[in-house]
């Protein structure tokens, strides 16, 4: 398990399960990749800070799309940061000190924080005090230009999704699933049956058994598009926004059910800072 100590406006939560299949894990994070990148030709950067860099495959990814871009990767785990320098060597400042982070960044004019696949992990690592450090401190802190953001955050939309037009989607899960993933989930989170946001989440982690433990109490879908907009503060402006369903998911549902999901899943944003 993670060292669990105090860190600059992030903490984590005593209760975090350790990542049991770290190249599993890694493996997953891979599969969509390509996405991840949707933000390199619509801004110009000369740093990037990728929060939550994991083993630094995103970041290797960049800098092959935008040559002479630093890079800095900030993770709170130890064992993947050691993987990332393996990977990036010299190239990257590699931490789980944000202040590093913020000292680096005076030395550039365009500086982007990257927050992919991420910000549920605050939210199910964090305590509430600290989640609104996050958004006011790192994230809207006034240290970056611009702020891209790639995550499970679907529309407030998606749980009034009519009941009768999922059903039959929701006997066909049950009848392929291995009813110990099924139970252990529906204790967690509650019935598959009676919500759609909740069906949804099952369909989006139902793959991951090799990390089961940890990602059965994962809250992917703790904040809805809506929420997310409100915390953006006046002075930063939406450059691009997008809701998707991620093709590779849909695709191994539909293989995995014989059944389509309906609603975006994920967004992704671009926001500028007008103060630089």
């Amino acid at each position: 398990m993670r060292i669990l100590k105090w860190k600059l406006f992030l903490e984590e939560l005593v209760g975090e399960k350790p990542i049991s299949n770290y190249d599993k894990y890694i493996a997953a994070m891979g599969k969509t990749m390509g996405d991840k990148l949707f933000f390199v030709n619509k801004v110009d950067f000369d740093v990037i800070v990728d929060f939550g860099c994991a083993d630094g495959s995103f970041l290797s990814k960049l800098a092959s799309a935008k040559p002479g871009v630093k890079l800095i990767g900030y993770d709170l785990d130890d064992e993947m940061l050691s993987k990332a320098k393996s990977i990036l060597g010299e190239d990257a400042l590699l931490t789980s000190n944000w202040n590093d982070v913020v000292l680096e960044l005076s030395k550039y004019e365009s500086p982007l924080l990257n927050l992919s696949s991420v910000i549920h992990e605050v939210y199910s690592y964090s305590h509430s005090s600290v989640i609104k450090k996050f958004w006011e401190k790192q994230v809207f802190g006034g240290n970056f230009k611009w702020i891209t953001i790639r995550d499970m955050i679907p529309s407030v939309n998606m749980h009034k999704n009519e009941l009768l037009a999922f059903k039959d989607d929701v006997r066909k899960v049950k009848e392929i699933t291995d009813p110990f993933y099924l139970e252990s989930f529906e204790k967690k989170w509650g019935t598959i049956d009676d919500n759609y946001r909740t069906f949804v989440h099952f369909l989006l982690k139902y793959r991951y058994i090799d990390n089961w433990d940890r990602e059965v109490n994962e809250n992917y879908l703790p904040v809805s598009l809506e929420t997310v907009k409100k915390k953006i503060p006046t002075s930063y402006q939406i450059t691009h926004e997008e809701d998707f369903i991620v093709p590779f998911i849909q695709q191994q549902v539909e293989k995995d059910f014989g059944i389509k999901i309906t609603h975006s899943t994920h967004s992704k944003l671009i926001i500028k800072n007008s103060n630089f």
